[in-house]
């Protein structure tokens, strides 16, 4: 199982971070909210990959395709293709974004960092990193003034909005 690698590393690369409990279908690790529009994250082991859910954002599934690997390779590209997003998370390295509605939301590892004037508004679509929101020029600053937001974040995010137009 997933959780038989993940769980001893999360909790020795997170201690303190989170509970690292749970049995599956349960979570496996819980970290608590940094900001109650975020919510909390929740790691699952669901068989042959991870999930890591963002509770009021979206998710994401972690897992190899590569059906050369045996389970307890699968189960180590697993766990290090979670640390790595979570490393990013909470690091505030990862865009976060979700309709007013709830109904669509995604994440974008950013590679350099955020800056609120790269962030319109965008309609009904909220923006994030791990420690709150991040506000556009039209709504005012926060104090992840210094982030910056690669082009192809905001072309992917501008896409997404003509779409919906």
């Amino acid at each position: 199982m997933i959780k038989d690698v993940l769980v001893p590393e999360l909790s020795r690369r997170f201690a303190g971070l989170g509970s690292f409990t749970g049995t599956p279908p349960e979570p496996i690790a819980i970290f608590p909210a940094k900001h109650p529009d975020v919510g909390n994250v929740t790691v699952y082991d669901d068989g042959d990959e991870a999930t890591v859910r963002i509770e009021k954002i979206t998710h994401g599934h972690f897992s190899s395709y590569d059906e050369s690997l045996s389970e307890a390779e699968r189960d180590r590209w697993v766990t290090k293709c979670v640390f790595d997003f979570l490393d990013d998370l909470f690091a505030d390295k990862v865009l976060l974004w979700v309709s007013e509605s709830g109904r669509s939301g995604g994440w974008k590892v950013l590679r350099e960092s955020l800056k609120p004037a790269d962030v319109r508004e965008g309609g009904d679509i909220r923006f994030f990193v791990w420690s709150g929101p991040v506000e556009s020029e039209e709504r005012g600053s926060d104090a992840r003034s210094s982030l910056i937001v690669r082009d192809s974040i905001w072309n992917v995010i501008r896409g997404y909005l003509k779409r919906r137009r």
